[in-house]
């Protein structure tokens, strides 16, 4: 059986067109060998696992390459070349400073260096991990880093450039590399599938990436191991089950149920996701990535941004449409919050649930007034009513709602003394409602009242009671069906946001197959579900204006296209422009020229 070499070995690069991530190092280092301008001593730094200490033993095989190519990069077959893949060149030498910091062994180093070599150009001198030196030994390697040998070259690596002491820093050329892309690494990770004969999802090398931070090292040992598992078949479930990743639906579940206000459901899925094993700082860090996506998906431009799979983009593009920007805002204020306090949380469960139970309840909290500013929600004083007898409580939004009654707010009255006049109404929505009795006050008002209230800003609750649902009949087509679910939506109170989006989003169809059939397509089993409890009110309705029985079926389908797209830079303008004409004139007034890009 042939001896196993894990990928991290066996498709290391060998020359500069294999570099992957780092072709900035990669041309600067074969314009140096091509002009001739090689440095005496060079240092690379960045994180670990992106390819210095094999660009340094690139570097150190073209130079000392006795027949280079015409793009300056080594054959491979000379002698030195042959000598170093086998590991047996006398001109290259590799030291660990980890566990060679001493004083005494920078010494015997600099006493190799009087030597000149025997075959080839240079002595190549690798030192990695070189931040592992004591401050004995950089003082003891100073002067000959300084003025080495025409014959002698330097290469030193490091993951922590600030521990390093400036006067080495000072004497070497320093380049920098930089963590490796997410895209990049997903393609070389496909190459080498294709090489091993491996299938794989892209979601699930898109999971690889991501958990290897930019390194490629770690991505291809997270490979091996999981291509191991799998059997030579890497799948996005089997990925998430080995690497211990929360799955991204969870997070579209949770913020579809936070915009539906759904505490309930949000409370249910957290603790679903405590089972599995994974605490609440994972959770919250991946929600609030989860918030920062979605914010991203607002503006085309920033859509770019995102390093993930071209489906899960469309599903961020999807439901982004549906969330505010300031609702997106502060869910990530709180989220950060969380995050801050959780180490220092004696009950960390407990504070994960108060920042999710915050954030459900952010659409109710923050109003736009009319000015467009934000405010908070007060509870204003209530009025002092004088009655005879104790008023019924009034019916709770949601079953009026539900009948497809309109929500109407109260009036403050100063001073009403009451007497009771029954009055014989129907329901308007519900056709087989047996008929109810409502009360209406006689108004008796003092001279000082009077005034104040007809000038109130607020319409007279107590006639618009006794008023029943007025319109003419309707044809049953399509333009009147969607006229008719436009005025049922703006009964939908301001306190219910959600299904205000979801009328707003998704609109009625009419089956022109099926007699006086309607129905309508939504994303997600919460919105089919929050559509469910008004379907009778809503079936109701659209059935006394159109004169005839009408069947309302309701559809979740994920697939759904919802029409909406991000706004650009141009129509935000237009916008604007539309709500403030001033801004225009100021435009014109001032000579401006928009830049839209």
């Amino acid at each position: 059986m042939a001896e196993y070499i894990v990928s991290a070995r066996k498709y290391r690069p060998v020359s500069f067109a294999e570099m992957v991530g780092q072709e900035q190092v990669a041309v600067t280092l074969k314009n140096a060998i091509r002009t001739g301008h090689l440095a005496h001593s060079f240092l690379f730094c960045g994180p670990r696992g992106v390819g210095k200490t094999t660009a340094a033993r690139i570097l150190a095989k073209t130079i000392n390459c006795e027949n280079i190519t015409a793009d300056f990069e080594a054959c491979g077959k000379c002698p030195s070349c042959f000598s170093f893949q086998q590991n047996s060149s006398f001109n290259i030498h590799e030291l660990d400073a980890a566990s060679n910091n001493s004083v005494e062994d920078i010494r015997a180093l600099v006493e190799q260096v009087r030597f000149p070599p025997q075959s080839g150009k240079y002595k190549i001198y690798i030192i990695d991990e070189v931040h592992m030196l004591s401050t004995s030994a950089f003082n003891a390697f100073l002067k000959t880093l300084e003025e080495p040998p025409a014959y002698c070259k330097f290469i030193l690596a490091t993951t922590e450039k600030h521990k390093i002491l400036p006067t080495i820093l000072s004497r070497c050329q320093i380049f920098d590399f930089k963590r490796i892309s997410i895209d990049t690494i997903v393609s070389h990770l496909k190459h080498i599938c294709e090489i091993e004969k491996i299938e794989a999802e892209e979601d699930a090398l898109h999971i690889i990436a991501q958990k290897a931070d930019g390194g490629m090292r770690d991505a291809l040992s997270m490979f091996d191991r999981l291509s191991g598992f799998s059997e030579g078949k890497l799948t996005y479930a089997g990925v998430l089950e080995n690497l211990n990743v929360l799955d991204y639906d969870y997070f579209f579940k949770v913020t579809e149920a936070l915009l539906a206000e759904d505490l309930s459901l949000v409370l249910r899925l957290f603790d679903e996701i405590l089972k599995k094993g994974f605490e609440g700082d994972d959770f919250i860090l991946g929600l609030c990535e989860h918030f920062r996506n979605l914010l991203f998906c607002k503006d085309p431009g920033t859509l770019k941004v995102l390093e993930v799979s071209e489906g899960l983009k469309q599903k961020y593009a999807s439901q982004s449409a549906l969330a505010s920007a300031d609702f997106l805002v502060n869910c990530l204020n709180l989220g950060n919050q969380c995050d801050v306090h959780y180490r220092a949380s004696k009950n960390k469960r407990l504070t994960v649930e108060l920042s999710l139970i915050k954030m459900c309840y952010i659409n109710s909290v923050v109003r736009m007034d009319e000015g467009g500013e934000k405010k908070k929600l007060k509870p204003e004083p209530r009025p002092e009513i004088k009655t005879e007898r104790k008023e019924e409580p009034s019916p709770e939004p949601d079953s009026q709602l539900a009948r497809g009654e309109e929500i109407t707010p109260p009036i403050p009255v100063r001073e009403i003394a009451t007497t009771e006049k029954a009055i014989a109404t129907r329901d308007p929505v519900v056709s087989n409602q047996k008929p109810t009795v409502l009360t209406k006050s006689k108004k008796v008002l003092t001279a000082d009242s009077l005034d104040d209230l007809e000038n109130s800003p607020q319409n007279k609750i107590l006639e618009h009671l006794q008023e029943e649902i007025q319109g003419e009949i309707l044809l049953l087509n399509a333009e009147n069906i969607l006229k008719l679910w436009d005025e049922f939506a703006g009964r939908v109170p301001d306190a219910k946001r959600g299904l205000k989006i979801i009328f707003n989003t998704f609109k009625p169809v009419l089956d022109e197959t099926v007699l006086n059939k309607v129905f309508v397509k939504v994303q997600s089993d919460i919105q089919k579900s929050q559509l469910d409890e008004i379907r009778n009110g809503l079936q109701n309705f659209i059935s006394k204006r159109v004169g005839a029985e009408i069947a309302l079926e309701i559809i979740a389908d994920k697939e759904v296209d919802t029409g909406t797209k991000p706004y650009t830079p141009k129509e935000k303008l237009e916008r604007l422009i539309q709500k403030n004409p001033a801004i225009k004139k100021m435009q014109q007034q001032l000579g401006l020229e928009m830049d839209y890009d």
